[in-house]
């Protein structure tokens, strides 16, 4: 999963233009956050990986059946707690009050939605030589421009709220 946010005070740092269809441009600018922005990206990302992606570790289980037995359980506890049209498998957390829990504590701007599929589309159309291995670097992608799924001023997203904006977009 990708959460874009564009905090206020962050540096703005243009990668280039990305084809967004046959003759427009999407431009992505990545930006650079400051120190406090940085840590609170962490922390949201830590948030996010707890509260959806709790899968066992298979050590910590006496046997195989008990793993499964676990994993099962948390995809199950995830279709059950999520809307139905959130396009991702999930492995919630025991602790289901982290889907309440807001993900970001002090930013409070607009946050954008994209994923790997939509963001990073290599273009068919370019010469072949940069599909080789010592090219790669030369590969153009299009990219299409991300939803926004949150408001600038409405009350703080929380992991669920991001769920349920991302399942209205399918």
């Amino acid at each position: 999963m990708a959460t874009e946010a564009s905090p206020a005070g962050a540096t703005p740092n243009p990668v280039g233009k990305n084809v967004v269809g046959q003759n427009e441009h999407y431009e992505r600018i990545c930006l650079e956050p400051s120190p406090l922005q940085a840590k609170e990206i962490e922390e949201a990302k830590d948030l996010l990986d707890l509260a959806l992606c709790s899968i066992p570790e298979e050590e910590d289980c006496d046997s195989k059946e008990e793993f499964m037995k676990e994993t099962t359980e948390a995809i199950e506890r995830g279709k059950k707690l999520l809307p139905k049209e959130f396009p991702f498998t999930t492995h919630v957390d025991e602790d289901e009050s982290l889907l309440d829990k807001q993900i970001f504590k002090e930013y409070s701007g607009d946050i954008y939605w994209n994923e790997c599929g939509r963001d990073f589309i290599i273009d068919p159309n370019q010469p072949k030589e940069n599909f080789k291995p010592e090219n790669m670097a030369k590969l153009v992608y299009r990219s299409l421009k991300p939803f926004k799924i949150h408001e600038e001023g409405d009350k703080p997203l929380t992991v669920k709220g991001m769920c349920e904006k991302v399942a209205e977009l399918k």
